[in-house]
């Protein structure tokens, strides 16, 4: 659904016409270097030109999510973490993702000492009236000593809009109605948008919320089998009185 293969076809197009091969809609920079005394946080900050969006981990209907590709001077582990994005509606059809920028929180955690070089290499992709395939390079020397305050802070007010666990889900199932699957929850509160994530191929639309906000429909694609996801876990995603929360919930 969001292979590289759909990005490269694309892009055939964009070639033709040349128009953003030379002027990039996008910047990549690594911001921030709070350490304490244990772990760095650092992030990857993607700034967009007016108008362009770029992927979350689950895209949508089409394009890529983003791949880090992390070298370091000295063995260490690196997580990122995904702040709740937004949901789209363009050419391409329904998508998952970030306007204006988009910046992704990093922990950095050496296996030993207080200096570490980090150089990334990031393949993502941006959208406009088309989307395109995009790489970017960015590096960071991490130290003892803060030496980006301000990048430090951004980092910081983009952690708390990373998903922390929520309940709002009493419980979940997945009906057919007029013959076609959809993803039926029940809740506890009505969050203001729910992303579904799963290990198959199945896309879950934007959600169809009645009885006062109680239950949430969410059109389900590229779902030939329904009982295939019989006893799989979800991973949902969501936004509730602007706070970001996941949960995972089990199919029966």
């Amino acid at each position: 659904m969001w292979f590289r293969s759909i990005i490269a076809g694309v892009a055939c197009s964009l070639l033709a016409t040349g128009a953003l091969a030379e002027e990039k809609p996008y910047r990549v920079s690594l911001i921030g270097d709070a350490f304490d005394g244990r772990s760095w946080r650092t992030g990857v900050l993607i700034e967009l030109a007016p108008g362009w969006k770029t992927y979350w981990r689950m895209p949508g209907e089409a394009g890529i999510p983003p791949e880090f590709t992390w070298t370091t001077s000295a063995p260490a582990g690196i997580r990122v973490a995904f702040p709740v994005p937004a949901r789209h509606a363009d050419q391409s059809g329904e998508t998952v993702g970030y306007e204006t920028e988009a910046l992704f929180p990093v922990t950095v955690t050496p296996d030993a000492g207080t200096a570490l070089d980090v150089s990334l290499d990031l393949f993502f992709a941006v959208c406009k009236d088309i989307c395109i395939p995009a790489s970017a390079q960015a590096a960071i020397a991490l130290g003892p000593v803060m030496r980006d305050p301000l990048g430090s802070q951004r980092v910081e007010q983009a952690s708390s809009a990373v998903p922390t666990p929520g309940t709002a889900v009493a419980a979940a199932s997945v009906v057919l109605e007029a013959g076609r699957p959809v993803l039926r929850l029940e809740l506890r509160e009505r969050p203001e948008d729910i992303f579904v994530e799963t290990s198959s191929a199945a896309y879950f639309r934007a959600p169809v919320f009645s009885a006062g906000g109680r239950e949430a429909r969410l059109a389900i694609d590229n779902l030939k089998d329904p009982a295939k996801l019989a006893g799989s876990t979800l991973l949902l995603t969501y936004r509730l009185n602007g706070v970001g929360l996941e949960q995972a919930v089990t199919l029966p």
